[in-house]
């Protein structure tokens, strides 16, 4: 099987114009959106998980759309906020029958059994790596077909999380990366082997402004100093 891994394209908090926790995509970001559809709208999709945050379901909603599937929440792919334990904050997220009603076409996954409990705020980085980690033991356990095609919408700590969960045996992080917005990452599952098929992909972004935040300039080009650090 195959896992497309999409971090989540540019939010206005990316652009620094929205502090809240919740932003929405930037007018940058939905033309990011654009260029997903049209790189992954002829892909065989089995099935669409995405994190309940906004940006996230603003990533997917559109993708599923153009493949006739539902928007399935994952609580495993939430946000990872990197605050210190015991700092307040909600992470302003309605309950799962609110976001239902709110975002057509998502739905609670109907595999999932645990309670719809997002993470919170002040999450510990052990937490963030055991539910990413039960999420990849998961797809590869319900996803067992060779053809099976499954598109994760997340954040770039999950995402990274999940890549390094699928390919190594024992919890991280032994690894860093680099998870762009927008970007496309892809793992397989085939006769008991997981592999890592592309890393922080971002061909079909070409043509658009950089973000402010990314790892590449407008011409393409690496930019040497990482515009988010490492995941």
């Amino acid at each position: 099987m195959l896992a497309y891994l999409v971090r989540h394209a540019e939010s206005l908090a990316n652009t620094g114009a929205d502090h809240g926790l919740n932003s929405p995509l930037s007018p940058l970001g939905e033309r990011q959106v654009a260029a997903l559809v049209g790189r992954l709208a002829r892909t065989s999709l089995s099935a669409i998980y995405s994190s309940p945050y906004r940006r996230c379901l603003q990533t997917a909603q559109p993708i599923a759309a153009a493949v006739g599937l539902p928007v399935r929440i994952r609580p495993e792919l939430c946000e990872y906020h990197h605050f210190e334990p015991g700092t307040p904050g909600d992470p302003a997220l309605p309950d799962i029958a609110t976001l239902v009603d709110r975002h057509p076409g998502v739905v609670p996954c109907p595999d999932y059994t645990g309670l719809y409990e997002w993470a919170p705020v002040d999450e510990t980085f052990e937490s963030v790596i055991g539910r990413t980690r039960s999420l990849a033991a998961y797809l590869k356990k319900r996803w067992t077909g060779p053809q099976d095609t499954v598109l994760l919408v997340s954040h770039g700590s999950p995402v990274a999380r999940i890549i390094e969960a699928w390919l190594t045996d024992q919890p991280g992080p032994w690894f860093r990366f680099t998870i762009d917005n927008a970007a496309v990452s892809v793992v397989r599952h085939y006769d008991g082997v997981s592999g890592l098929v592309c890393l922080n992909e971002t061909s079909h972004l070409r043509g658009l402004p950089a973000p402010r935040q990314a790892n590449y300039a407008d011409d393409g080009t690496i930019r040497a100093i990482p515009g988010m650090g490492y995941w």
